[in-house]
């Protein structure tokens, strides 16, 4: 029997798994309703809880906040696209992969019901790099569409294979080594050039962070972003001097490190995290 011992919302609690002698491991149940008309310390109703997080997995990457804030929705699709990849493929996501995956699909819904989706110029390159994880994530994109009405565009599909290309990073002792010394030089090039400390504790570091990972899967693979910006994106560079010169800081070490060049889009998408990073600054020294 499982214990309550935190209720986020009606969707997601906390609890120990273990014994009950206070030794176990904290786990976030998500479920819809799993949190509704009850309270701290009374029995987990099992037969609403729908996906498991151990807090081990999420909570130091920044990755619990993050699942907080996913709509229930997302997270109940996602989380059937988990059990298709396990189920059909053998393949099983790491939470921290699993949550960024839901955060990027809310993300993605969020854009088009607002006008304003992200196109991704490096579509069919990734459909030719990586055909076998193109493949699923046309079959995750079914589900979702299935799950949430919300048919996105084949953009996301290979949004959707980068994610899964990059739950193969964890089993890569020479990657995961290249991929550590790579975020901790970038967290110090953010830190000394804008001030701001990228942790992995706050929304949008964790996702400044999973980007960084993202862009080092493609380095290593001699894999990188072409296109050509809008007029759009060059008055988000003339309106954030400093933050597009620590963008292209953030490039020019890159480049160096993989002997890759970083493009004028990618460095465009560091800007846009870093845009977000300081807003995010900015709303706490409000606090």
């Amino acid at each position: 029997m499982r214990i309550i011992t935190k209720i986020f919302n009606n969707n997601i609690v906390n609890v120990v798994d273990g014994d009950g002698d206070g030794d176990g491991e904290d786990v976030i149940l998500v479920g819809g309703g799993v949190g509704y008309l009850t309270s701290k310390g009374k029995p987990v109703d099992e037969s609403r809880v729908e996906r498991e997080f151990h807090l081990t997995g999420v909570g130091k990457s920044g990755a619990f906040r993050v699942l907080l804030e996913v709509p229930y929705r997302v997270l109940r699709a996602t989380s059937r696209v988990s059990e298709l990849l396990d189920k059909t493929y053998g393949i099983r996501l790491p939470a921290t992969v699993e949550v960024g995956l839901a955060d990027h699909l809310a993300q993605s819904i969020r854009r088009i019901d607002d006008g304003i989706p992200l196109y991704n110029s490096m579509l069919w390159e990734t459909k030719m790099t990586y055909p076998a994880e193109f493949a699923i994530a046309l079959h995750a994109l079914d589900i979702i569409h299935a799950d949430l009405g919300c048919k996105l565009p084949l953009d996301e599909a290979g949004f959707i294979t980068l994610h899964l290309v990059n739950a193969g990073l964890l089993g890569d002792p020479g990657r995961a080594m290249t991929l550590g010394t790579t975020i901790r030089a970038i967290i110090d090039i953010v830190r000394v050039d804008l001030g701001i400390d990228v942790d992995g504790s706050t929304t949008a570091s964790a996702r400044f962070l999973t980007h960084i990972k993202f862009v080092v899967q493609r380095l290593t693979r001699n894999r990188v972003h072409h296109g050509a910006a809008d007029d759009y994106y060059t008055m988000l560079i003339a309106d954030n001097p400093q933050l597009y010169a620590c963008a292209s800081h953030i490039g020019g070490y890159l480049d160096g490190a993989f002997e890759a060049g970083v493009t004028d889009e990618e460095k465009i998408y560091l800007l846009l995290h870093l845009i977000t990073l300081r807003d995010e600054q900015r709303r706490a020294a409000d606090i």
